[in-house]
């Protein structure tokens, strides 16, 4: 048998001995530095939970850029227990495990690993629901795994998938060594039977940010970072817009990578100009995420088929990425760099500073990518710095 003792912000007790009186419910609510070690308790979770893949990497972004939503955004982890009990003077939880075919990891394990990695480089503290089943059979345990992942609605990109709303971009991205990586369904794996990394929804993200026919100085494309859902949506309503987009779509998307490797660089080299580097260092930086000591968990540009030792929160990427649309000139019925200027030049430049010191100065202000990301004011600030290297160059 093994105890497992740790503290709650909260625990609560569901009353269900009316519905079935062999059952007990309850739920916690837990500080993920404080998860217990559930080493040799995985078996009961059918599914094998893999760190790369479009489930990953939405639970990896909700956890480092929504700190204040992640405990809402996410179903958190369901544990089958012998018996679970709560100390109220130390608010501290209690679980006795004792066979690890009934007892153990029930739901949540993409979740668990996750928060395991991350908790590690987090500055900020993170909390995740954990609900506690008690008295559970086999058959039991069977029924509610089966039911717990088999209840999800097809997803939209994979209707669209099966309508042939992708065939387009497709045809722009062939020969695109990460085109392989792209899911543009759910569950698509690639020839290793791994989950495919990168999320169409993501791919249609990136470009929105560059559909000049809806979006201009004024309106800015700050879904591209807010909603994937409403991207997909745009990208079905607004198809004749992405024709533009697609001539450049490989070097878009290569573009955002390059931001999420260079970004670090800059915003500490303009840091150093303004004497401030002791404070404001970019892995100090409420979201961002460090990995020196941990090659293995390095974060992947996979646009760019490179690894980068930080965590780059889209909260603070998408803003630049969405500024580089004012570059873009229309000739022939498509998009090209207006004027020769290229954005992956001018972002390692003087350009490249200005957009790092606006995003570190919005940032360090908010603390919290998230509200950087959706601010109109960081949008229209690094939008209007692109805008004017534009205008004034020859």
């Amino acid at each position: 048998m093994t105890k497992l003792t740790f503290p709650v912000l909260s625990f609560r007790h569901i009353d269900t001995q009316n519905i079935n009186p062999g059952l007990k419910n309850y739920y916690a609510v837990v500080n993920t530095r404080d998860l217990p070690d559930l080493t040799g308790w995985r078996k009961i979770n059918v599914r094998d939970p893999k760190l790369k893949g479009a489930v990953p990497h939405a639970i990896r972004t909700s956890f480092r850029e929504k700190p204040d939503m992640f405990i809402f955004m996410n179903r958190g982890i369901v544990l089958s227990v012998a018996s679970a009990s709560f100390d109220n003077k130390s608010s501290r939880v209690t679980l006795e495990l004792k066979d690890p075919d009934l007892h153990g990891l029930l739901d949540g394990g993409h979740t668990y690993n996750i928060m395991l990695e991350e908790r590690v480089d987090q500055s900020i503290e993170q909390f995740v629901k954990v609900e506690m089943l008690e008295g559970l059979s086999h058959e039991d345990i069977t029924q509610i795994v089966d039911a717990r992942n088999t209840s999800n609605q097809v997803r939209d990109e994979s209707l669209m998938n099966l309508a042939g709303d992708f065939e387009k971009l497709k045809k722009a991205l062939d020969g695109a060594p990460y085109v392989e990586s792209i899911a543009f369904k759910e569950y698509e794996l690639d020839k290793d039977g791994d989950p495919r990394p990168i999320d169409v929804r993501e791919v249609i993200a990136i470009l929105t940010a560059f559909d000049r026919d809806h979006f201009d100085d004024k309106v800015q494309p700050i879904n591209t970072y807010r909603s994937k859902a409403a991207c997909l949506k745009h990208f079905k309503e607004h198809s004749q817009s992405y024709k533009k987009i697609y001539p450049l779509a490989r070097e878009i998307l290569e573009l955002y990578d390059h931001i999420q490797e260079k970004l670090p660089e800059l915003y500490n080299q303009v840091r150093g100009q303004t004497g401030d580097v002791s404070g404001g260092k970019f892995g100090k930086l409420t979201g961002v995420t460090f990995h020196a000591k941990f090659p293995k968990t390095h974060n992947d540009l996979l646009f760019l088929d490179k690894k980068t030792m930080y965590g780059v929160p889209d909260g603070f990427t998408y803003p630049i990425l969405g500024a580089f649309r004012a570059l873009l000139e229309e000739k022939n019925g498509r998009y090209v760099w207006g004027k020769n200027l290229h954005p992956v030049v001018l972002l390692n430049g003087e350009l490249g500073l200005k957009l790092a010191d606006t995003i570190g100065n919005f940032a360090l202000d908010a603390k919290n990518p998230s509200k950087t990301g959706k601010s109109p004011l960081v949008w229209q600030a690094c939008y209007q710095s692109v805008q004017v290297a534009y205008l004034t160059a020859k």
